[in-house]
């Protein structure tokens, strides 16, 4: 899920700012980034900033996706394969949470 969220903001990028993305999310620094991609580093920075990489690579929690993905009315077993995590693991994510939530409104 998490891989189809990055494609899909890459997608709405011009090209080599896709592909300058994607190096990122690797972790390569904007010299290495220019170097792949025949491009100023200092070009490669703008980017940076201006589409807002750090931003939108930036992970979600593993336990708040599970429990995202179950807000949204996925059963366990959907969720474990999407996250490829066992069933009982995803139970006790979302159980975790829950309880959460549950504290805070009280609270």
């Amino acid at each position: 899920m998490k891989n189809d969220t990055k494609h899909a903001i890459s997608d709405k990028m011009p090209e080599l700012v896709g592909r300058a993305y994607q190096y990122h999310l690797r972790g390569l620094n904007a010299k290495e980034i220019g170097k792949l991609i025949d491009t100023n580093p200092r070009t490669v920075q703008r980017w940076i900033a201006q589409y807002k990489f750090a931003e939108n690579a930036a992970p979600t929690p593993l336990k708040q996706r599970a429990y995202n993905l179950y807000q949204k009315g996925l059963s366990y077993t959907a969720i474990a394969k999407a996250l490829r995590k066992s069933r009982s693991m995803v139970y006790y994510y979302i159980r975790e949470l829950r309880e959460n939530d549950n504290a805070a409104v009280k609270g």
